[in-house]
C-alpha cells in the first residue's frame, strides 16, 4: 500500500478478533512509531498478555465510570462497552511527564504506528483511556516498563479484525483549510 493510500485507508476499529499481530508487524509499525517527528523522548511499551490487557481494560472503565465526567460516566455506561474493545495488543505511548511536547510527541508517533498498521493490514483506534490506569497506579506502569518520571499519554489498540468496513469510507471532504497568499 502506498502511503497517502494508508493514511486515507485508516479508520479507528473497535472490533478485534482474538490473535495476536505477528510480531514482524509489531516491529515493524515500533519501527514506523520511532521515525515520527518529534522533539524529545517517546517510550512505547507494547502489551499482548490477554490478563493485563483485561486488567487495564476493567481499571480504565472503573476510572471512567467514577470520573463524574458525564461524557466518560455515560460511555462506559453503555451495555457491553469495554474501553479496549477486545485488542489483542496496546501500544502504551509515553513521555516524560513535565516535557512540554510530551502530548505532541506521542501522539506524532501512535499516529506514524497508526497508518503503517493500516498498511499492513492491521486495525488499530488511537485512545487515551487506557493510559488512565497507569497514571492512576505509577507501580502499575512501572511494572509495565514506563520508565520513572514518564508518564502514559496515549494509546494504540492494535489488532486483525473481520470488520467488512476496516477502510475508512468518508467522501465528503473537510472543510477546514484557507490559504494566505
Amino acid at each position: 500500500m502506498e502511503t497517502l493510500k494508508a493514511i486515507a485507508n485508516r479508520k479507528s476499529i473497535r472490533s478485534y478478533m482474538p490473535g495476536k499481530p505477528e510480531a514482524s508487524a509489531v516491529e515493524a509499525i515500533i519501527g514506523a512509531a520511532n521515525k515520527a517527528p518529534n522533539a524529545g523522548p517517546v517510550h512505547i511499551s507494547v502489551i499482548t498478555n490477554k490478563g493485563v490487557i483485561k486488567t487495564i481494560n476493567d481499571k480504565a472503565k472503573a476510572i471512567m465510570l467514577e470520573s463524574g465526567n458525564d461524557f466518560l460516566v455515560s460511555r462506559a455506561s453503555l451495555p457491553g462497552y469495554e474501553p479496549l474493545y477486545g485488542a489483542p495488543a496496546v501500544m502504551i505511548f509515553s513521555a516524560p511527564a513535565e516535557h512540554k511536547y510530551a502530548q505532541a510527541n506521542t501522539a506524532g508517533a501512535a499516529t506514524c504506528a497508526a497508518i503503517a498498521a493500516t498498511d499492513l493490514g492491521l486495525g488499530s483506534c488511537y485512545a487515551v483511556t487506557p493510559t488512565m490506569p497507569l497514571n492512576a497506579d505509577k507501580d502499575f506502569a512501572k511494572k509495565l516498563g514506563v520508565p520513572a518520571g514518564f508518564t502514559a499519554v496515549c494509546a494504540l489498540l492494535l489488532g486483525y479484525t473481520d470488520d467488512p468496513d476496516k477502510f475508512s469510507t468518508r467522501k465528503t471532504p473537510v472543510e477546514n483549510v484557507n490559504y494566505y497568499n
